[in-house]
């Protein structure tokens, strides 16, 4: 398979300047899995066994940023309970290796400055029974960067960007920007007609959802052609993954103003995908509203439009079955604001977020050391000494990162159906070259 020279050139600037820890901030930011961000208005249990040193607090307390609303978490608790993978690991490599699922956590810190750094990671292995391990950046008058310190501090970052890959590409992108979506595509086929207003409106929108999403059962996540589990650590065990990740899952998930101001980082520096977020739902909200208001005069027909209540109660009881309360789905809209609102937040996720979740994969993806897919040797002891030897060797072999290089260029381009309502030929603001959209 031959690359685009774009998008080979991609991950190759990441590589330039991964290790630093702006960058890694940055990335969390805006890159594949932003949406996982919240502050921190007091420490969980999690972070007892860990102090983080005040140095990299720029010399303030744990309890003064938090006071100050500048530390934020990132969590993997999607991961919790998924064993370790590498099934068809010597079917690839020739050699059976194990896969590590490592629950990992991080806390940053905005600076001064307004840039997002880590200050402390977490990882536990609890699948073999190991005690939490916390990591911290190296003091910074101590610029050996092959110092081990310093190289164990990339290893802990290493083992936090693998299990957050790992919950960007089940819980994110997959269950989330794919099973979800398809939910309400079901729903708008089965009960309105092609002539509703409605249907005209979401059309485009949900044209492609179901034979992509059966192509991906067919081939990707099939129990016996699972193409994700031959380079992914969780992969083997995606069905846990899913099950976790919509544990939490509600209908306000996808109400991204309001979820945005539950996470707290409304007014993190540097955000623009929050803030291109932001602005597509405003400009689409304010699109179907006219539509809404041409399709109903008065909100009375809203509630009086049968074909539209059985779309919102097929998702509840056959799309939501079984989730507590339909998952916060409404049963009933009766107004026409609400409905603007619930069409928002079905055409947000099936357009724009599924674009931030899936559409840089390949760039900071494929430089393993800045996102290995998955870790074939246990995760450091505290305070072990770490050489560049066992962070080399920890790294996915080449046949597995191939194969992740594969998919996530095959899945990172644009289907031929595919439009763009709101084209214009800039870069996009959260990558470092982005495509020309037309």
């Amino acid at each position: 398979m031959g690359w685009a020279k774009e998008a080979a050139l991609e991950p190759m600037k990441i590589a330039k300047i991964f290790r630093s820890d702006e960058e890694f901030g940055r990335q969390m930011l805006c890159g594949p899995n932003a949406f996982q961000i919240r502050k921190v208005n007091s420490l969980e249990a999690r972070w007892s066994g860990g102090a983080i040193p005040a140095y990299a607090l720029e010399g303030k307390s744990v309890q003064d940023a938090i006071r100050e609303g500048h530390l934020f978490e990132i969590t993997s608790d999607d991961l919790t309970g998924v064993p370790h993978g590498g099934k068809f690991s010597k079917d690839l490599t020739g050699t059976k290796q194990i896969w590590y699922v490592v629950l990992a956590d991080c806390l940053l810190y905005q600076r001064n400055d307004g840039k997002l750094v880590p200050v402390q990671i977490r990882l536990e292995n609890r699948n073999d029974g190991e005690p939490a391990t916390f990591w911290a950046p190296p003091h910074p008058l101590l610029t050996d960067l092959d110092h081990h310190k310093h190289l164990a501090w990339l290893y802990a970052k290493m083992w936090f960007r693998c299990a957050d890959a790992n919950v960007q590409i089940f819980s994110k992108h997959l269950a989330r920007a794919h099973a979800t979506n398809e939910v309400f595509a079901m729903a708008v086929y089965r009960n309105l007609p092609n002539a509703h207003p409605i249907f005209r409106l979401l059309q485009p929108h949900i044209q492609g959802i179901i034979p992509i999403n059966v192509q991906a059962r067919m081939f990707l996540i099939n129990p016996g052609k699972n193409i994700l589990s031959t380079y992914t650590a969780a992969g083997d065990h995606l069905a846990k993954v899913l099950a976790n990740h919509y544990k939490s899952f509600s209908y306000q998930d996808l109400i991204l103003p309001e979820e945005i101001n539950r996470r707290g980082v409304d007014e993190i520096p540097d955000y623009v995908l929050r803030d291109d977020i932001l602005s597509y739902w405003d400009i689409l909200n304010r699109y179907i509203r006219s539509m809404v208001d041409l399709a109903y005069p008065t909100d009375e027909d809203v509630a009086k439009d049968s074909e539209m209540q059985n779309v919102l109660t097929d998702v509840v009881e056959v799309g939501f079955r079984g989730f507590p309360n339909g998952a916060g789905f409404p049963r009933v809209i009766s107004g026409k604001e609400k409905l603007a609102e619930y069409l928002t937040a079905i055409i947000v996720n099936i357009s724009v977020f599924h674009s931030a979740v899936n559409f840089q994969t390949f760039t900071y993806y494929n430089f393993a050391p800045n996102s290995p897919i998955c870790m074939s040797k246990p995760p450091p002891k505290q305070d072990e000494e770490i050489t560049m030897d066992r962070i080399l060797k920890s790294l996915p072999d080449k046949e597995i990162l191939f194969i992740c290089m594969a998919v996530c260029y095959v899945l990172g381009r644009y289907s031929p159906i595919e439009r763009f309502y709101l084209g214009s030929t800039r870069r996009t603001s959260w990558g470092y070259s982005g495509r020309t959209w037309q």
